[in-house]
């Protein structure tokens, strides 16, 4: 598995994104781009250093009864450490 590979086990289910969110928490899983910053390969592990570029959605008032004037969104960044185990795929997120 390489570096690449791995970064496909990463989706909005897994990343903690919510720890870099500034209000509602929810994201828009279209909006998610993610950059690959460095990566350490053992025989059982690859870890990555990974920046997640993100926008948050952000509800606001219906008042004019058009449900879509009532969403905004806000960009958001977080920089994650990962580890992906090459035999299960297992994603764990790394504490800096």
């Amino acid at each position: 598995m390489s570096p690449q590979q791995a970064l496909k086990y990463l989706t909005l289910d897994n990343l903690p994104l919510i720890e870099c969110c500034r209000h509602s928490g929810n994201i828009d899983e279209d909006s998610i781009d993610i950059s690959l910053f460095s990566s350490a390969e053992s025989e059982q592990v690859i870890q990555l250093k990974i920046g997640v570029f993100f926008r948050e959605i952000i509800p606001g008032c219906t008042c004019s009864d058009d449900p879509l004037q009532a969403i905004s969104y806000e960009n958001g960044y977080c920089e994650l450490q990962v580890k992906v185990d090459k035999n299960t795929s297992k994603v764990s997120f790394i504490s800096s």
